[in-house]
């Protein structure tokens, strides 16, 4: 039972959300309309949330433009929704048939609540179509927001009738079309001769879009393209179509007489009895010019519709707000930055204060910072003991580095200057290396080694850095808006693979202030409509650079953290991460996120389980107690430029390109993949022997010449993007490469359960078979190792592999599993691989891989804690000493994620 305030409507009713738009004048070809974001959030996922912020619990989303996409976007933040196909898209009312037909099908006979997904809805209006649906006893009751410059150029236009029946909702394009009609028919009952261009004209006055006046008024165009005078005969035939004499209730209605009876604009909210939406959108036709199903056109057709006692069967009401603005919707660009200005203005706090809104334990000048410290204060020995543990010897260290980079800030801007603290830790991937960006898992775990940043906020868009090593990191000028240049609104890769980014790189490959820019033009790309303001910065650091611990994601992760917390922006732990990953692109690598999740998301003696596409943090679980994660430095450079970017590049290209001529190769999976991580038995319902007789249908070597030749043209725009950001590398190792990203998201997922179990031992021995797959080298007879050794995908190698799962020997079919397989991405050194074979020979190593992307940098080992002085004194021995090298071998310490000091 329903109240006068609508409660009892909201647990019966069935939310149907229109999202099959393509949104072609938005200018972002690709992007769905519905996942345009308002101020960080996607249209639609907005106005679920505001439907479930009320607890309605049905939902169920027509999709059709860019299906997929939509539907991961709202999966992201609303797992529960249901959707159902438009196929084809025949207009609004064809979308509202199909979603009646799924709700007759589910057996739903409460109430049914039908919206746009390109909309921003105030919960109010919300409430007030309740109360109005609920008072009136209608079986359709449509909100109406008052005419306006905003609603008048798209809303319908509200009829009613004297006893407040609606009878029709009339659309601008019917109601122009209808003023040219009438001052044509004027001119002709006044004996006026009209020439073509009178005519087009009084269409230009009406109706000055020519896209619209081609659908609208083709008749008349085609008059109007005649020189001399037109033929009154002829112009008055066009003017009798029923296109051109619009009819509410029976009766003839000039475009002035809808303009006065309208009563109200229709935002598109309409809440239904269930029988009446049900008859209604069955009424609906096509019998237009655009030969589209328009859901508006259901007031008109229950309106006419009689019961037995010839009486009005169904009860429509209008539902009037006075706030236009708590409903809005968006056709162009220009409609979207006038909501995403409401929205931001609703969440600016009144007060005279224009700094950032952050808390004073978070936001001080650098001479009370420097107080708090020097004095020892509660709170910052708390704030040590919750970041790093209970490590005093460390906590001193963290003091004296922020001691450091605090008066660094302040002979560089002064000590007056108010500034937050920023520390973004390096990380650890223990599993899930190359994989975050075909939809696998990270598993890591954050250190004590970080980026600390000191940082304040500028009147102006420029951004200054100093670092407490000017010697070897020199000082950063740069202004947003001029690096921006011409491409503040284009796409973001269009932007990073540009010649204008690319002659940047040029002139400053290998300077830090380079990951300072990515984070910073990366913001301002995303909030385009408003002018970021500028930072200071001063920065320190002790993760070991170009090492395989993301050095550099924690300088974009650091500033982006201040960026924000400085120009006082919100965004979603998903949302900064992503843009970290993708600000990243602007220094050269296309990789994914993993990274900064890695480095966001740490928490101290934690290893994050992490999902990608969409991004998901599955499980916190709890690093082994008797184990240690120890790092050792090669002391060969994974650089960052050039030919290893290259080399980064390729592998990316050889994932994207492979991926998409194996589904061509194999079209009868390929509507079950949307990424690498759907190619697996349980996906894709095969044994996981068939696994690998899919792979022996693309080649194991490709060149970019034989890419070109067997994918299908519609892939030449991905063949170019992807051949654009490096050298071609002469032949791509495609089966490798895939095999390896098949197997390592395996092992990426499983390694929890070992984790979870206690079963090191197992969790080390996945270790070692994913380094392998990065390997490179091994040791020969002599001991030396040999380039070459990658591990082979060949056709001979995947048969065997078939074999041995279908033989009865258990060794030899685990060792088959496809989680067992190495692949061949090929991104280590001889030297890593020298280290991680020394490292595995010491009893008590679980296992040891390449740190990072590789091409230099670290290992990871872990290690039973009692083992870990032998493993020094073995890396030191056979891989240090020999080659000349300082040992640099880390015990680590987890810590905590990235975020603002608070003490």
């Amino acid at each position: 039972m329903a109240t006068e305030d609508g409660t009892g409507i909201v647990e019966q009713t069935a939310v149907v959300i229109l999202a099959g738009g393509k949104g072609t004048r938005m200018g972002r070809g690709g992007l769905p309309k519905v996942c345009f974001e308002i101020d960080g959030v996607p249209a639609i996922n907005r106005v679920i949330a505001t439907f479930a912020a009320r607890s309605f619990a049905k939902s169920l989303v027509v999709v059709g433009y860019g299906a997929e996409q939509v539907k991961d976007t709202v999966n992201s933040d609303h797992p529960g929704v249901k959707f159902v196909h438009q196929e084809p898209q025949l207009g609004t009312g064809h979308a509202a048939r199909i979603a009646a037909e799924a709700l007759q099908d589910a057996g739903h006979a409460g109430y049914v609540l039908v919206t746009m997904g390109d909309k921003f809805i105030e919960g109010s209006a919300v409430q007030t179509l309740l109360k109005g649906f609920a008072e009136t006893d209608a079986d359709l009751a449509l909100l109406t927001v008052p005419k306006t410059m905003a609603t008048e150029r798209s809303g319908g236009r509200v009829i009613t009738d004297d006893s407040g029946q609606g009878v029709d909702i009339i659309e601008k394009t019917d109601v122009a079309r209808q003023a040219i009609a009438d001052e044509l028919n004027q001119a002709l009952a006044g004996a006026q001769q009209l020439t073509g261009p009178a005519i087009q004209e009084v269409i230009n006055r009406h109706m000055p879009n020519p896209g619209k006046q081609a659908a609208a008024v083709g008749e008349l165009l085609e008059l109007a393209g005649r020189a001399g005078e037109v033929d009154k005969q002829e112009l008055s035939a066009v003017l009798q179509a029923s296109q051109y004499n619009i009819e509410i209730g029976g009766e003839r209605y000039s475009a002035e007489q809808i303009e006065e009876g309208c009563k109200g604009m229709n935002p598109s909210l309409y809440l239904f009895k269930t029988p009446a939406f049900y008859q209604g959108v069955a009424m609906i036709d096509n019998d237009n010019a655009q030969e589209e199903y328009y859901l508006t056109d259901i007031v008109r057709h229950l309106a006419s519709v009689k019961d037995a006692r010839g009486k009005r069967k169904f009860r429509i009401r209008s539902v009037p707000i006075d706030e236009p603005d708590w409903i809005q919707g968006f056709n162009s660009p220009d409609e979207l930055l006038a909501i995403q200005d409401y929205v931001r203005r609703k969440k600016e706090k009144p007060g005279p204060s224009l700094g950032p809104q952050l808390k004073a334990n978070q936001y001080c000048t650098v001479s009370e910072w420097i107080c708090k410290i020097e004095g020892d204060t509660p709170e910052i020995r708390i704030w040590l003991e919750n970041i790093y543990g209970r490590h005093r010897s460390l906590h001193e260290q963290k003091r004296r580095d922020l001691m450091e980079v605090l008066r660094c800030y302040g002979e560089r801007f002064g000590f007056e200057r108010e500034v937050c603290i920023v520390r973004a830790p390096g990380r650890i991937n223990l599993m899930g290396r190359h994989v975050d960006h075909r939809g696998g898992w990270n598993n890591c775990l954050a250190i004590d080694r970080e980026t600390i940043a000191v940082a304040g906020i500028r009147a102006d868009d420029n951004v200054e850095a100093v670092n407490v090593e000017p010697g070897r990191f020199g000082a950063v000028r740069f202004n947003i808006a001029e690096v921006m240049g011409r491409f503040a609104f284009a796409d973001w890769l269009d932007f990073v693979n540009s010649d204008w980014v690319r002659s940047i790189l040029r002139t400053t490959a290998g300077d830090w202030g380079n990951y300072i820019k990515a984070a910073m033009l990366r913001l301002q790309h995303q909030y385009s409509d408003t002018r970021i303001r500028g930072i200071n910065l001063a920065v320190s650091g002790n993760v070991p650079i170009a090492a395989g611990l993301s050095s550099s994601s924690t300088i974009v992760v650091a500033s982006l953290q201040a960026a924000i917390a400085l120009n006082g922006l919100e965004l979603t732990t998903r949302q900064f991460i992503d843009l970290c990953g993708q600000g990243e692109w602007f220094v050269g690598s296309r990789g994914g996120a993993g990274d900064h999740a890695a480095i966001r998301l740490g928490q101290r003696g934690k290893i994050a389980h992490v999902g990608y596409l969409p991004f998901k943090v599955e499980k916190m679980i709890d690093a082994p107690n008797d184990y240690q994660v120890v790092i050792a430095n090669s002391h060969i450079k994974a650089a960052k430029s050039s030919s290893a970017k290259d080399t980064f590049n390729a592998r990316i290209a050889a994932y994207n390109l492979g991926l998409e001529l194996l589904k061509e190769r194999c079209p009868q999976i390929s509507a079950k993949i949307r990424c690498l991580r759907d190619v697996n038995p349980e996906n894709l319902q095969c044994e996981r022997s068939e696994i690998y007789r899919m792979l022996m249908n693309i080649p194991e070597y490709i060149s970019r010449e034989d890419f070109v030749n067997v994918l299908s043209a519609e892939h030449k725009d991905l063949t170019d993007a992807n051949f654009a950001s490096h050298r071609d590398p002469g032949r791509y190792n495609v089966r490798g490469v895939l095999l390896f990203g098949i197997a390592e998201i395996l092992r990426s997922k499983v390694c929890v359960d070992y984790l979870e179990q206690g079963r090191i031992e197992q969790f080390g021995r996945l270790m070692k078979i994913s380094h392998d797959g990065d390997r490179v080298s091994r040791a020969g007879p002599d001991e030396d190792y040999n380039v070459g050794a990658e591990q082979s995908c060949d056709d001979e190698y995947l048969n065997d592999l078939i074999g041995n799962l279908g033989s009865e020997d258990p060794a030899r079919a685990l060792k088959a599993q496809i989680l067992m397989q190495p692949g061949g991405y090929s991104c280590s050194t001889v030297e890593i691989d020298q280290m991680v074979d020394i490292a595995c020979s010491v009893p008590g190593v679980a296992g040891a891989q390449i740190a990072g992307a590789g091409l230099g940098g670290c290992i990871v080992v872990l290690a039973r804690r009692d083992s870990v002085e032998t493993l020094a004194d073995a890396l030191a021995d056979r891989y240090y000493e020999p080659e000349g090298l300082d040992p640099e071998i880390i015990p680590c310490i987890t810590a905590e994620g990235a975020g603002l000091a608070d003490f």
